[in-house]
C-alpha cells in the first residue's frame, strides 16, 4: 500500500534518497519503526546502505538533526516544527533540533537573474542603483543580496531559489504518505500526531515560500511598533513584493549571536534583553500575533540600545479566547493553584482522556517545588518545559498555536539569559498579566463579554426549535441512530474478532485432525487409497493451521 502510494506520487527516487540518508546517519531504528525496512531490506545492504561509524557514534537526537539538514528545506522546516512541539518531544530532542541551521551553498547569480528580471519587470541595473551579486546570506529556500535604491536607501533583496517550491511540494506529499502509513501501521505512534505535524509543516512551508505572506506579516508588525522608539521592524518596499521576491530596509546592526561585538559597541545587555522581552510579550498578550522564532540569528542590536527583528516567515496567532486562557494559566501559576492549571491544560488538550485527579496531583507536585521561590528565582522557560513534560507523561497534546507559543517563550528566555545570566522572563510577564486581569473586569470589557454571551444565548435559543423539530422528524421516521464512541473500542473489537477467528480455526483444525485420523485408520483396514489421500491432506492442513496459530499468538503477545 505504501509503495503503491509512493509510485503514484512518482517520488520513489526521492523516497530511496531519504531512506538512504536516514540509514547513513545511523537512523536505522527510526526507519524500522516506521516500517520502511519492509521496502528496503532486500536491496539496502546490497547497495552499501550501512551507517557511517563516525555518525552512528553520535547521540540519536544529533543524528536526526544532521540527517534533516542533509535532506533539504522541507526536512529542515520539519525539524523546526518538531522543535516547537515541546508537548511531544523531550528536552534533549528539542535542544538538538533547535540547532538546525538552514544554510546552503549559494546559487550563482546567473541562475537567479531570469527569475529576478521577471519579478522586477525591468533589468536589475534599472531597478537598483547598486546590486551585490555575491549573497550576504544563503539558505535552502532563499538567499539575500545587498543593494541600494536610486534614492540611496540600503535594502536587502530576498530571492527565492528557482524550483524550490516544486521540490518542497514533492517532499511534503511524500511525508504525508509516510505519516499516514506510520499512524495506520503503528497505532502507538498516534501520540506523536505524525499526520497533524505534517499538516502543520505544510501550512508553515506555504507561508515560508510565499514572500507576499511574509511581507504582510512584517508590515503588520511594523504597524504595531510604529510609535516605538526602541523596537525596529525593517520597512518593506511593497512595489517589489512578489511571491518569490521580498525587498526591505537593510539592518546594519550587531547580531545577537556576537556578544563580544555587543560589548564593544557599548550596548546595555540588560536593557536590550528587557526591551526584546517586552516586545514579544506585547505581540503575544496584547496583539495576539507574534514572531514565533525569536532566536539570536533573527535579532540585531542598534545604536541607543534599540532592538531590530527580522525574518517573519514563522509567525503565530492567538484568538482573544486563547489569550484569556493564557492569562488564566499565568494567574494560576502565580497563585500556585494546581486545580486551576489543570482545568486550563485539560481544556487545551481538546477532550483527550486523562485521569484528572492524578494529573492535578502531578501539577501540584511540580508547583510545590516553586512554593517558596522568589519571582527572580523562577525561569519561566523551565517552568513551561516542566508543564509540557507533565502533559507528555499523561499523553496530552496541546494545539499547535500554543505549542508554538510555548516554544517562542522558551526561546525568548534563552536569548535573554544569553545576554544577562540573571534574566527572568517571568518578571516581564507578570505586569502584563496583572494589567490584563484588571482590564478583564473593567465595566466596558465586562459589558462586552456580557453582550457576547447574550448574543450566543440568543442564537442558541433561536436554533433550539429547529433542532427540536429535526429531532422529532427523525424520531417519526424511525431514522434515529444513537452512537456511543468509546476510545479503544475499535482496538478491542479487532482483538476480539482476531481471537474468535483463531478459536474457530483451532476448532476446525481439531476436527480435521480427528477426521483425518479416522480416514487414515479406515484406509489401513480397507486398503482404500482415497481414504488415505484425504486423511493425509487433512493432516497437512491441520499442521499448517497449527503453525499459523502459534505464529499468530506469538505476534499478538509482542503487540
Amino acid at each position: 500500500m505504501l509503495l503503491a502510494s509512493i509510485e503514484r506520487l512518482r517520488a520513489l527516487p526521492r523516497f530511496v534518497e531519504i531512506a538512504r540518508t536516514m540509514v547513513r546517519f545511523g537512523m536505522h531504528d527510526l526507519v524500522h519503526s516506521v516500517g520502511i525496512h519492509r521496502v528496503l531490506d532486500e536491496t539496502g545492504h546490497a547497495l552499501g546502505w550501512d551507517p557511517e561509524p563516525e555518525l552512528a557514534a553520535k547521540p540519536l537526537p544529533e543524528r536526526l538533526r544532521l540527517a534533516l539538514e542533509a535532506l533539504g528545506p522541507a526536512f529542515v522546516k520539519l525539524g523546526q516544527v518538531l522543535a516547537s512541539r515541546v508537548d511531544l518531544l523531550g528536552p534533549e530532542w528539542i535542544a538538538s533540533l533547535d540547532r538546525l541551521h538552514d544554510h546552503a551553498s549559494p546559487v550563482a547569480f546567473d541562475a537567479l537573474e531570469a527569475q529576478l528580471l521577471a519579478d522586477l519587470g525591468a533589468p536589475v541595473a534599472r531597478a537598483f542603483a547598486t546590486f551585490d551579486i555575491a549573497p550576504s546570506a544563503a539558505g535552502s529556500v532563499a538567499q539575500v543580496h545587498r543593494a541600494s535604491l536610486p534614492g540611496g536607501a540600503q535594502v536587502a533583496v530576498k530571492i527565492r531559489r528557482p524550483g524550490v517550491e516544486a521540490s518542497i511540494e514533492a517532499d511534503v506529499l511524500l511525508l504525508e504518505a509516510l505519516a499516514t502509513w506510520w499512524e495506520e501501521e503503528q497505532p502507538e505512534s498516534r501520540r506523536y500526531q505524525p499526520v497533524e505535524v505534517v499538516r502543520q509543516l505544510r501550512k508553515s512551508l506555504a507561508r515560508e515560500v510565499d514572500f507576499s505572506a511574509e511581507a504582510r506579516a512584517q508590515e503588520r508588525f511594523a504597524e504595531s511598533f510604529r510609535d516605538s522608539e526602541t523596537i525596529v521592524v525593517p520597512r518593506v518596499h511593497a512595489q517589489f513584493t512578489r511571491p518569490s521576491l521580498l525587498v526591505m530596509d537593510w539592518i546594519d546592526g550587531v547580531p545577537a549571536t556576537d556578544l563580544e561585538a555587543v560589548d564593544a559597541a557599548g550596548l546595555d545587555r540588560e536593557l536590550l534583553a528587557g526591551r526584546g522581552a517586552d516586545a514579544v510579550l506585547k505581540m503575544v498578550l496584547v496583539d495576539g500575533f507574534f514572531h514565533a522564532d525569536p532566536h539570536p540569528g533573527n535579532v540585531f542590536f542598534l545604536a541607543d540600545n534599540r532592538v531590530a527583528l527580522i525574518d517573519f516567515g514563522m509567525v503565530g496567532w492567538l484568538s482573544d479566547k486563547r489569550r484569556d486562557e493564557l492569562v488564566d494559566l499565568m494567574a494560576a501559576l502565580a497563585a500556585r493553584d494546581p486545580d486551576a492549571m489543570r482545568d486550563v491544560l485539560i481544556g487545551w488538550a481538546d477532550g483527550e482522556r486523562v485521569h484528572a485527579e492524578r494529573f492535578s496531583e502531578d501539577i501540584g507536585r511540580m508547583l510545590h517545588l516553586y512554593e517558596h521561590a522568589a519571582l527572580r528565582e523562577i525561569h519561566l522557560g523551565t517552568l513551561l518545559s516542566e508543564i509540557a513534560a507533565v502533559m507528555r507523561e499523561h499523553h496530552l497534546t496541546m494545539p499547535a498555536d500554543l505549542a508554538l507559543l510555548f516554544k517562542a517563550l522558551i526561546t525568548l528566555e534563552g536569548l535573554g539569559t544569553r545576554l544577562v545570566p540573571h534574566f527572568r522572563l517571568i518578571e516581564h510577564v507578570t505586569p502584563y498579566v496583572e494589567r490584563l486581569v484588571r482590564e478583564r473586569w473593567e465595566p466596558r470589557r465586562a459589558a462586552e463579554r456580557l453582550s457576547g454571551l447574550t448574543r450566543e444565548t440568543g442564537r442558541a435559543l433561536r436554533a433550539f426549535p429547529r433542532l427540536l423539530e429535526a429531532l422529532a422528524r427523525r424520531l417519526g421516521n424511525e431514522d434515529l441512530a444513537i452512537r456511543l464512541e468509546m476510545r479503544e473500542l475499535g482496538n478491542f473489537g479487532r482483538q476480539l474478532e482476531s481471537s474468535v477467528n483463531r478459536l474457530t480455526i483451532g476448532m476446525v483444525t481439531a476436527a480435521l485432525i480427528v477426521g483425518s485420523s479416522i480416514l487414515m485408520a479406515l484406509s489401513s483396514s480397507q486398503q482404500s487409497f482415497a481414504a488415505w489421500f484425504f486423511g493425509a491432506v487433512g493432516v497437512a492442513i491441520s499442521f499448517a493451521n497449527s503453525i499459523w496459530l502459534i505464529v499468530s499468538i506469538r505476534r499478538s503477545r509482542r503487540r
